[in-house]
């Protein structure tokens, strides 16, 4: 009985050992990182410790490094910034004056188009500081930033990407979309709130032909179908004007002089005027 537990926890012992060992090549092979430095560095961006994060960079931790993977795709530790919203950390290499940014092109993804879903206008505020290129493209689609803000109604960064990235409404991507139509496509009403401020033309077509408006017509949404209507113009009815007959200005006709405009009508009374009166010139009783 004796040897059959030691039998058993030895066979425990020697899997604890290998699930150890195990657990140690995987995150050795996870990526081409600087070994416990990016996991380090992955702890601190989950759990959100800014201290960790700080002893990640004292010992020499590098932001373009690779963390382990996550959800299947590798991020850099400047990526993880984004993808886990971490603006306190941003503000702390920004302190001390270590550039984070790296522009890559043929990326799927980066630094700043992983913050566009999180809708964080600090973060990108933050990212602006570094003065990055605003004009990068991503996927298959050919996506600009402002696209993307419009198709995950990432409304609190529309305007910034606007008026301090100066992006507009009606860039084409590779697809034809503009950050308008896709704003309509994706039922965007904060997004198509903003343009309609900004003028934007909602009649415009894109590269595939579109127009937001038509676009917004077709929705079964009562909130767009009515921002759509919005757009209509209506006429007020037309109302009859009816043009007073200007009075008969009996002095001006007959050309008499304005001091001796008097109107003597109203003190002439029915009964003063003599009845057996003929108005003629040769039988008038008032003739000479």
């Amino acid at each position: 009985m004796k040897n059959k537990q030691n039998i058993i926890m030895g066979l425990g012992a020697i899997a604890l050992l290998a699930a150890g060992a195990f657990i140690s090549w995987t995150i050795g092979q996870s990526g081409k990182h600087a070994g416990s430095l990016s996991d380090r560095a992955l702890l601190a961006l989950i759990k959100n410790d800014q201290s960790a994060f700080e002893g990640f960079i004292a010992d020499g931790g590098n932001m373009q490094a690779e963390l382990p993977l996550i959800d299947g795709k590798t991020y850099t530790v400047a990526e993880g910034l984004s993808y886990f919203d971490r603006a306190n950390f941003v503000k702390f290499l920004q302190a001390k004056k270590m550039p984070f940014i790296v522009s890559k092109k043929g990326r799927a993804y980066d630094v700043l188009s992983l913050s566009i879903p999180k809708n964080n206008p600090e973060l990108l505020d933050l990212y602006l500081l570094e003065k990055p290129d605003l004009m990068g493209i991503y996927g298959d689609k050919q996506w600009g930033l402002l696209h993307m803000a419009s198709a995950l109604c990432s409304h609190k960064l529309t305007a910034i990407l606007h008026q301090k990235g100066k992006l507009n409404w009606d860039m084409k991507a590779k697809d034809g979309s503009t950050p308008l139509t896709l704003a309509a496509e994706y039922d965007c009403l904060p997004v198509l709130s903003y343009w309609k401020e900004q003028k934007a033309d909602f009649k415009a077509r894109d590269g595939r032909g579109l127009t937001a408006l038509s676009i917004l017509r077709k929705k079964k949404d009562a909130a767009l179908v009515a921002f759509a209507d919005s757009f209509e113009v209506r006429l007020p009815a037309a109302v009859a004007v009816v043009k007073e007959k200007p009075e008969l200005d009996f002095y001006k006709k007959r050309k008499i002089p304005k001091d001796q405009k008097v109107d003597h009508a109203a003190l002439i009374e029915p009964e003063d005027r003599p009845i057996e009166a003929v108005e003629t010139a040769d039988f008038s009783e008032f003739s000479d």
